[in-house]
């Protein structure tokens, strides 16, 4: 569960009015989706209420600013075309930076958890911060970090269907036990088609990976490997030719082709059996 800190970090901060056309939004935004009917309702609340959160952002120099927090209210603005807006500027080091533009945007709308684990990843990459430091600023555990880390290992694919689906992140999470894309994105569909709960979909996940594996076919196996099974029966035949008790036989194995000789003695108390194996 990631929550708000209790005592977020704080870089000094001043607040000014300034013109939006010299306001850039950050590559480092946690934000990724801005549907355009969301920036349509929050213009309509600025046009009735005024803007009730100022901007936050970094002053660049030059009269630039850098925006750290508030990418939806900037575009609810110029939406309005309105030219200028107070703004929280701030003066910190990049990482505190970085880390104060996640946990506001944490606080004021929820953020979609895979958003949040990008988030946490890009300031982990780019900072030097540590897994511990990060989740103690976001006042969550270092597992509970940990676990919304590790969503990032699902395909593209999967987690654009598990955001398009809106599967919770415990579904999400779930999904990780199959190694198979195709897989994850099928049970993905299915979880939202039938409205699996977690428990069902994590039995369902345990089902499919109980299921017997389908016996190898080794009929190509053989084919392929037919010259080397000649070859040992061209040497049983040239041992009959010289007056050696021989027999042979080929068995398909489940992962394997066993060859089995079988030498004879004259006398049939002094038999031995001779037997290899060709591994396939």
């Amino acid at each position: 569960m990631f929550k708000a800190p209790c005592v977020p970090p704080s870089p000094v901060r001043s607040l000014t009015r300034v013109p939006l056309r010299c306001v850039h939004p950050g590559p480092d935004q946690p934000r990724r989706d801005f549907p355009a009917e969301s920036i349509e309702r929050l213009a309509d609340s600025i046009r009735l209420h005024g803007l009730l959160s100022p901007l936050l952002v970094r002053s660049e120099g030059d009269g630039q600013y850098l925006l750290i927090a508030g990418e939806r209210r900037l575009r609810a603005l110029k939406l309005l075309n309105r030219q200028w807006a107070e703004a929280i500027v701030l003066t910190g080091g990049a990482r505190d930076v970085a880390l104060v533009a996640l946990v506001e945007n944490l606080q004021r709308e929820d953020l979609h958890y895979l958003d949040v684990a990008a988030a946490c990843r890009r300031i982990l990459d780019s900072q030097p911060i540590t897994q511990e430091q990060l989740a103690l600023g976001l006042s969550c555990s270092p597992s509970a970090l940990a676990n919304r880390l590790r969503l990032l290992k699902l395909p593209e694919p999967v987690r654009s269907a598990v955001r398009e689906l809106g599967l919770s992140e415990r579904h999400a999470r779930a999904l990780l036990a199959l190694g198979d894309e195709g897989a994850q994105l099928e049970l993905a569909r299915q979880s939202a088609e039938e409205k699996l709960s977690v428990k069902q979909l994590e039995a369902l996940i345990a089902r499919r990976a109980a299921r017997p594996r389908p016996r190898a076919r080794l009929g190509p196996l053989l084919r392929d490997n037919r010259i080397v099974i000649n070859a040992l029966m061209d040497t049983v035949r040239q041992l009959r030719g010289i007056g050696v008790n021989v027999r042979s036989r080929v068995e398909e194995g489940e992962d394997c082709v066993n060859v089995i000789v079988t030498i004879s003695a004259a006398r049939p108390e002094k038999s031995t059996n001779q037997k290899g194996a060709f591994q396939a």
